[in-house]
């Protein structure tokens, strides 16, 4: 299913959609056991936290990631970084607000769910719902219609609650922030680089560096692996197969913006994985001979873990098992492939010849990184008595147009965090370099109209953010989560 949902990329725009917006909260659950009494792991008040739901959530972030990572994304990722928790976790700060809902006697009909179920592109044939795909992805999806469905009009009535409690802000509000734009600084600077030290590099400091990083180093896990591959080039495949094929799966072959594409644009890439398709009754036929050693393998290959010459789905599979072990047969471009586990071989730490090479450009960047905040301290100490280069006034406004020895993007991150700094004098490292700095004189100006409306705008974006963080927090109290035993 992992597979068929990466297949499917403007599906996952839909899924993602629910997904997405349940990950705006961030609840206060901190363990669960899944017990086995009840379709549902807890409650949030009267809200149940539901099995299925949990799973769908679950299925859609794991695949957004997957999708992140081409492919490569697998289980053992998703439970190092505590995946489960964090849709447990969302889906739990749903509910709080979905109790408030409740309590408020807000509602969402099954005609505004429709009409929006309808909106998403990925339902439409020519800017029209289309019932057809929209019941080919529920049957192709690992969750039901009807928790898709009630995922969808909880969203809406959440979207809807919050829309309703009101966050604009308050006049002194916007002053407080838009002061910070109003505010000039005159500063008196030094821009100081790599060019300004002097990096010395010797076998010994290179062995020091690397002893306590020397684990880090080591060589690829490997596999030596008997293949029996099953080619797919050659099956016959008829005109009339290709058009069954495509009728139950054309929504696999959309363009850029979603829309199914027609049967003849695409007839190529259809004939191709036809043959895939009939070619996999062959393939285990051949599974078969190769298990009873009635047929020899095509060839013997040893490959560092994760080789592009097999597909991830492949290698997840041979990563967790054993040597000995015969594989049934997977698609690896266009043809199937039988394998069978001869040999595993454990990585090793590589010697320092083998990684001086490696570690030396680290060495130096953290050599240089530790000497460039040297050499800033002792500038700052003596910035008073300095010549040093000196800015005009500056605002967060005409950050882009300053001309300091930055580039566009450094001068912007460098007023950013002057800006938000306490400090009549200080040292703000941008990237690789690091500004020395004093203000010498500072002044206030006045905005124009256009700039004080746009500010407004994002003073109630952020006051939003902090508003639904602190509704979290305190629905927490008045909604208390039950975790089932």
């Amino acid at each position: 299913m992992i597979s068929w949902m990466q297949k499917h990329n403007k599906f996952l725009i839909v899924t993602m959609w629910i997904a997405t917006f349940s990950f705006i909260f961030s609840g206060a659950a901190t363990g669960w056991s899944f017990g086995t009494r009840t379709s549902s792991i807890g409650k949030v008040g009267s809200v149940e936290l539901k099995k299925d739901r949990i799973s769908m959530d679950y299925n859609n972030l794991f695949n957004q990631y997957n999708q992140m990572m081409q492919g490569k994304f697998d289980q053992d990722q998703a439970k190092k970084m505590g995946l489960e928790r964090q849709v447990i976790n969302a889906v739990a700060s749903q509910a709080k607000i979905l109790n408030l809902a409740k309590e408020f006697g807000i509602i969402v009909t099954d005609e505004e769910t429709g009409a929006k179920l309808a909106s998403f592109p990925a339902f439409q044939t020519n800017g029209k719902f289309d019932r057809t795909i929209y019941d080919t992805y529920i049957k192709n999806s690992p969750f039901q219609q009807e928790t898709f469905e009630e995922s969808l009009k909880d969203q809406l009535i959440i979207e809807k609650t919050l829309s309703m409690l009101s966050s604009e802000g308050l006049e002194n509000e916007y002053k407080a922030f838009t002061l910070a734009f109003e505010v000039a600084d005159k500063l008196k600077y030094s821009i100081l680089t790599k060019n300004d030290l002097n990096i010395t590099i010797t076998d010994e400091k290179l062995k020091e560096f690397w002893k306590p990083r020397k684990d880090q180093y080591q060589t690829a896990k490997q596999f030596t692996l008997d293949i029996q591959w099953t080619e797919t080039k050659d099956m016959e495949v008829t005109d009339k197969e290709i058009e069954e094929y495509y009728n139950e799966n054309r929504f696999n072959y959309t363009d850029n913006d979603g829309k199914i594409l027609p049967l003849a644009e695409v007839k190529d890439f259809l004939k191709e994985d036809v043959k895939v398709k009939k070619s996999k009754k062959n393939a285990y036929k051949r599974y078969l001979k190769l298990k009873k050693g009635e047929l020899e393998k095509t060839e013997t290959l040893t490959l560092d873990f994760n080789s592009p010459q097999l597909s991830p789905e492949l290698w997840s599979e041979i990563n967790k098992n054993t040597k000995d072990t015969l594989l049934k047969p997977q698609v690896v471009n266009k043809r199937y492939a039988s394998v069978k586990i001869i040999n595993i071989i454990q990585p090793v730490t590589k010697t320092f010849e083998a990684v001086k090479e490696t570690i030396t450009p680290l060495y130096k960047a953290q050599a240089s990184k530790e000497a460039l905040s040297l050499l800033a301290e002792k500038t700052l100490t003596t910035i008073d008595n300095e010549e040093m280069n000196v800015s005009t006034f500056i605002t967060l406004d005409n950050a882009e147009t300053q001309k300091m020895g930055l580039n566009q993007q450094e001068t912007a991150n460098f007023i950013s965090k002057l800006f938000t700094s306490e400090r009549e004098k200080g040292i703000i490292p941008i990237g690789s370099k690091v500004v020395v700095y004093k203000i010498v004189e500072q002044k206030l100006i006045t905005l124009e109209n256009n700039n004080t409306a746009e500010l407004y705008e994002n003073a109630n974006k952020v006051k939003k953010q902090s508003f639904e963080t602190s509704l979290i927090e305190t629905l927490d109290k008045k909604y208390p989560t039950e975790f089932y035993q």
